[in-house]
């Protein structure tokens, strides 16, 4: 390769050569360039860009390699990384000339289309976008970490790329911007698209109307050099192949019927019959989970035959589907199943690679023939889905764990003999031994009983297990700890490490507070709040996303806060008024300085007694200030006029509803013994009160999504707030309803695949013990929760590794990692153990 430009530094790192000039002036954000390639061409392309890169004064990363470039193109890490082979930060007066010489020099170069940014040439691989150049991140309103660019005007625009084109309105376009497309439609015009049904990086699917026969028909894209494997082929190979299948399949009852094949461009299309508006996916997320112990249409027995039926069908044809799950089964108005996607499937034994993770993968091997059994393990799964609303666990490396983790995760949701036949039929079409799997689909085929399977269940949580994974899961959040405060590690780190509460280094400090008398723990934390209280970073003012809560983790551990905080004078888009909720607004803001006026009177004698009361006070300023925007209406909750099926019980919950605000109220009315704040906390809570109800029954219908269990947006959250209200206000009519919201909680705790404590299992197990010193019930829950927690990990149980909301890795974060579930099974073990906050 190259060698690097003289007077620039270059390194490397896992994914990206690097060239920095030292000439190149300080910028948070601008316009930027890309450069597509494909893995072949990687070197080529790199000799034809270093030269032009020398002309002019900019930063530089490319992929390392082309093995890296090909795991980039294929869109499986993020959908944004495809095509952008290149990224090149010029300084402004830089960028039209160095975008016209690139321009130049790789005329006639191919590489996929980076559908984040604007073209400059048909004839060039060189895009262009407005982006951030440092990076400054914080944690958004959905918990999701946020690159951020803060505009002349003060207004926040988000940085991330997208899988569509976006400028903030302070950036005009430099070059020529392209003319507004048309809907002129496909295949010279015949297919007028209708709408979107999934946008991915390997190409988009759409509904379109076929205008010579005026019917509803569905359009396939494949874009050029995505996912292109080691012998060149791509997404394009694999849309002919499914092409090819469906004519091999013509005849083969429940299938897509192929219409048409054309070109645009270098992408191609694939035109096939409407199969339904819906996939069972959709379906089990909007109508519930299907249910064989209830009479109607939406039973697991019924729907395993009907896709046996179609898989039979295809099998007798010679093709082995390879890909089957829950987003591949399209549901025809009238209920009808029919199996769509086979652009990885085998014909007599072989095909393209690919496979799904928990679906398709433990059974699919590159070097072993296809063959019928494997579609047996992808309907198995697809059951599993469709009975519980889960996916099946993916985290451990072992696929013979996954599936009886899978299997435990099952019995919990599917329990007595009333769902027997279900949890056999699955546990053996899921049986990673192919003999297994096809004699389960006989018994399925001949409508005979599924053999007896073995019983599948979590570990027993005893003292001693509990112990031993406090002592693992302590130490994976030191190390964590250690990680980030490491100044290489965080110096190399492509994304920063967040500091916020929610998503960040404050979460995980708060809670390694509670182990000090662990080994390591006071030296990791002592690092670990030094890295935070020296990050600079535009954070708001928000207790779990921005400053407040990283003040009080500074505070927690001895060190000065940051200095005084602003509140917000309107909402987080530049207007209204500002935002209530508990994660980003003023209730959250006020909540945390009571904690952080506490926390000054709590260690007066340490310090000089004068400097203490001044801090409190202001501490104390802040939360008045907070109450009076509240009380008065100057501050209000974003209104959810339009719910969508996942929120649950968004408006009332407490990450960004009532329950927040009626939270901080109690706290503040508890801190002053003000009569007039007493008042403002009553009415609150007794408006919450009267909710709730509703949101129980709503939780307890069939279809209710399992949100409705959730600490953030349902009846965790809720209930909390309850039993807080119960104990504050001496009303038991609250610890009644805190206990109904716990037991509705634990009947959707077994279809909550997460782990974590927004939106998972530690949220709720919280609940539990909060609800525990009065009634053993709610310990015992607690502990029922703690076992199907460890149902959805990966390792041994006495070493759990606990998976973020992708479940597929181990993160430290509070709302979403392992620290939130660390302060669960802490409190598990000692019940008087207090958590970091609400």
């Amino acid at each position: 390769m190259t060698g690097p430009i003289a007077g620039r530094r270059a390194w490397s790192d896992d994914i990206w050569s690097y060239l920095l000039d030292p000439r190149m002036p300080a910028m948070e954000h601008g316009w930027k360039l890309h450069i597509s390639a494909r893995p072949s061409t990687l070197h080529t392309v790199l000799a034809l860009v270093l030269p032009v890169l020398e002309q002019h004064v900019c930063h530089a990363k490319w992929a390392r390699d082309p093995d890296t470039l090909r795991t980039l193109n294929s869109g499986t890490e993020n959908a944004a990384s495809v095509g952008k082979a290149f990224t090149i930060y010029p300084a402004p007066d830089e960028l039209r000339p160095l975008a016209h010489a690139l321009t130049a020099a790789l005329r006639g170069h191919l590489g996929p289309q980076i559908i984040s940014d604007r073209r400059l040439d048909p004839d060039a691989p060189v895009y262009y976008r407005y982006g951030p150049f440092t990076g400054d991140y914080r944690t958004g309103r959905g918990g999701r970490l946020e690159s951020v660019m803060t505009g002349p005007d003060g207004r926040v625009f988000d940085g991330l790329a997208g899988t569509t084109y976006r400028c903030p309105p302070w950036a005009e376009d430099p070059f020529s911007p392209p003319a507004p497309a048309t809907n002129s439609g496909f295949g010279g015009g015949r297919y007028r698209v209708t709408g979107g049904i999934t946008r991915k990086p390997q190409g988009n699917v759409y509904r379109a109307l076929d205008q010579v026969t005026g019917t509803t028909v569905v359009v396939k894209q494949a874009r050029a050099y995505v996912a292109e494997d080691a012998h060149g082929t791509d997404t394009r190979d694999r849309l002919r192949h499914e092409r090819a299948i469906l004519d091999l399949l013509v005849t083969t009852p429940g299938l897509p019927r192929a219409l048409d094949y054309f070109r645009h461009r270098d992408d191609e299309y694939l035109v096939m019959t409407s199969c339904g508006d819906r996939d069972l996916r959709r379906e089990v997320q909007t109508h519930g989970p299907y249910r064989d112990a209830e009479l109607g249409p939406r039973r697991v027995l019924p729907l395993a035959r009907e896709l046996l039926r179609i898989l039979d069908g295809i099998h007798r044809r010679g093709v082995v589907v390879r890909d089957l799950k829950p987003n591949n089964v399209v549901l025809a108005p009238d209920g009808r199943c029919h199996l769509i996607d086979f652009g990885t499937s085998a014909v007599h034994g072989t095909g393209p690679a690919g496979s799904t993770p928990g679906y398709s993968d433990p059974v699919v091997r590159p070097d072993t023939a296809a063959q019928p059994a494997d579609d047996y393990y992808g309907l198995g799964m697809t059951l599993h889905f469709a009975a519980t609303g889960m996916d099946p666990v993916i985290a451990d490396p072992d696929p013979a764990v996954n599936r009886e983790r899978t299997l435990a995760a099952l019995e919990f949701a599917l329990p007595g003999a009333a769902h027997q036949q279900v949890r056999a039929l699955i546990a053996e079409l899921t049986d990673l031994d192919a003999t297994a799997r096809t004699a389960g689909a006989a018994r399925l085929r001949n409508a005979k009983p599924a053999a007896t399977a073995q019983k599948f269940s979590g570990p027993r949580l005893s003292p001693d297990l509990l112990a031993e994974i406090l002592d693992h899961t302590t130490a994976y959040c030191v190390a964590e700890a250690r990680r980030i405060a490491d100044p290489e590690l965080s110096a190399r780190a492509a994304v920063p490490t967040p500091i916020d509460l929610y998503s960040g280094s404050a979460g995980l400090g708060l809670e390694l507070l509670h182990h000090l008398d662990r080994p390591g723990v006071r030296d990791a934390v002592t690092a670990l709040a030094d890295w935070t209280a020296h990050q600079t970073r535009t954070l708001p003012p928000g207790l779990y996303s921005g400053r407040t809560g990283v003040d009080l983790f500074l505070t927690a551990a001895g060190l000065p806060p940051g200095p005084a905080i602003a509140l917000p004078t309107h909402g987080p888009d530049g207007s209204g008024p500002p935002e209530a909720d508990l994660i980003d607004g003023i209730a959250g803001i006020g909540l945390g300085h009571l904690h952080l006026a506490r926390h000054e009177t709590r260690h007066e004698t340490r310090r000089d007694t004068h400097h203490d009361t001044h801090h409190g006070a202001r501490h104390l300023a802040v939360a008045a200030a907070c109450h009076d925007l509240l009380t008065t209406g100057r501050a209000r909750l974003a209104p959810t006029a339009s719910p969508r099926p996942g929120d649950a019980a968004l408006t009332q919950g407490l990450a960004h509803g009532d329950a927040g605000v009626a939270y901080f109220l109690l706290e503040y009315a508890h801190t002053t013994a003000d009569p007039t704040a007493l008042e403002h906390a009553h009415r609150a809570c007794s408006q919450l009160a009267a909710a709730t109800p509703a949101i129980i029954d709503a939780a307890n219908h069939p279809a209710a999504t399992r949100r409705y269990g959730s600490w953030c947006r349902g009846l965790a959250g809720i209930g909390t707030v309850l039993a807080h209200a119960a104990d504050r206000l001496a009303d038991p009519t609250y610890r009644t309803l805190a206990e109904q919201s716990a037991r509705t909680c634990l009947a959707i705790a077994p279809r909550m695949p997460l782990v974590t404590q927004c939106c998972g299992l530690a949220g709720v197990g919280n609940l539990m013990l909060q609800l525990s010193p009065a009634a053993e019930e709610f310990h015992a829950a607690a502990t029922t929760v703690a076992t199907l927690l460890l149902t959805r990990t990966a390792g041994p149980p006495p070493h759990p590794v606990f998976p973020d909301p992708g479940l597929t890795r181990p993160a430290f974060p509070y709302a979403t990692g392992t620290a939130g579930v660390l302060t669960f099974l802490r409190r598990l073990a000692d019940p008087t153990e207090p958590a970091p906050l609400p």
